[in-house]
């Protein structure tokens, strides 16, 4: 694609400016305009603490941890709301008299059953443990990530808005979620007909905290460490 005609007094724009159209270029899908202007700047030279790529690559995967966890906690508060409100829609009786047409069709394999024969009201309470479960099991994970490293989760957290209340719904999570065999069970129940049975969780503690850590180190390269 042929340059515009400007593009050759794009050496002549300050680094301000010159952001401010890279930018531009790239929310409107112009990648070639956007190369053309970050080409056209000139070069700094940085100096920094040679630490400082494990610091700024602790500092990226913190955010994006937090973040995460944030969104978790939403949808784990949002799923215990559905849940509450199932439950009031349903009278007493209705939702009892489903448990014992539930009951009475079980046999010794429980868990192969299909979960959508049960009462809808135990349907969204399954689905809110299993929020909690994925909420607590990230933030486990990340505390673990941190603990190989010997340092302290949630310092970095303290400044963020939120983070007040990610704890406090984390505390919740701690009493309301499943636990990972519950976790494993629930799975299997909704897994399609003819598909293996799981036999492992595929969300864990020390798998967060591996893939945490593959991360941390492949940021510290990107940083320059």
């Amino acid at each position: 694609m042929k340059a515009p005609p400007l593009a050759k007094n794009y050496k002549a724009l300050t680094p301000e400016e010159r952001f401010r159209l890279i930018l531009a270029a790239s929310g409107r899908g112009d990648e070639a305009e956007a190369a053309r202007l970050v080409n056209a700047g000139g070069k700094i030279t940085l100096s920094m603490p040679d630490h400082a790529p494990f610091a700024q690559a602790f500092n990226d995967l913190a955010l994006l941890t937090f973040i995460e966890l944030v969104d978790e906690a939403a949808r784990y508060q949002a799923a215990l709301a559905f849940n509450d409100d199932v439950r009031d829609t349903y009278e007493a009786d209705e939702a009892e008299e489903e448990s014992d047409d539930a009951a009475e069709e079980k046999d010794a394999a429980a868990d192969e059953e299909d979960a959508s024969q049960e009462p809808i009201c135990f349907r969204t309470l399954d689905i809110a443990l299993a929020a909690g479960y994925m909420l607590r099991t990230k933030a486990n994970g990340w505390k673990l990530f941190c603990e190989r490293l010997n340092v302290p989760p949630f310092l970095v957290w303290e400044i963020h808005p939120g983070f007040d209340r990610l704890q406090a719904v984390l505390a919740m999570a701690e009493k309301a979620a499943f636990v990972p065999e519950g976790f494993l069970r629930w799975l299997n129940r909704l897994r399609p007909k003819g598909e293996p049975e799981l036999t492992v969780v595929p969300l864990s503690v020390e798998g967060v905290a591996d893939e945490t850590e593959k991360a941390f180190r492949w940021r510290v390269q990107w940083w320059g460490g």
